[in-house]
Order: structure tokens, then C-alpha cells, then sequence
């Protein structure tokens, strides 16, 4: 994926949105800014190498549940 901001939230966040649907995801403030987090955090490049996006979703998922639960 490109160095571009929007994308690396972009990816985020649908990572989430599948996780725990989009009602949830647009309402909950902590995914927002876990994800811009996430994103700064790895100079907005999101190179992830899993085979396949359960394995992306579970590891966002890991990574918020550590976090924010």
C-alpha cells in the first residue's frame, strides 16, 4: 500500500468495520483514534503480510482488544 494518510486509516478501520460492523465502528471514538494511532505509529504504511484479510481483522482485533479492553 502507498505512504498516503487516508489509505492507511482507510485500511484500518474496514479492518475493524468487519470485526464489529460499522454502527459500532462509526460510533465508538477509541477505533478512530486507535486506528490514526496505529497509522502514525507505522509511518502510515500498512504492510501487513498475512494471506488473507481474517488474519488482518484478527490482528487488528488482538491489537485494539490489548489495548482498549
Amino acid at each position: 500500500m502507498e505512504n498516503k494518510p487516508g489509505q492507511c486509516w482507510d485500511f484500518v478501520m474496514s479492518s475493524f468495520t468487519r470485526s464489529y460492523g460499522v454502527s459500532k465502528v462509526m460510533e465508538n471514538q477509541k477505533f478512530h483514534e486507535f486506528a490514526l494511532q496505529w497509522c502514525d505509529d507505522n509511518n502510515y504504511e500498512c504492510k501487513i503480510h498475512l494471506d488473507d484479510l481474517r488474519k488482518v481483522d484478527a490482528h487488528f482485533r488482538n491489537l485494539y482488544e490489548s489495548d482498549y479492553i
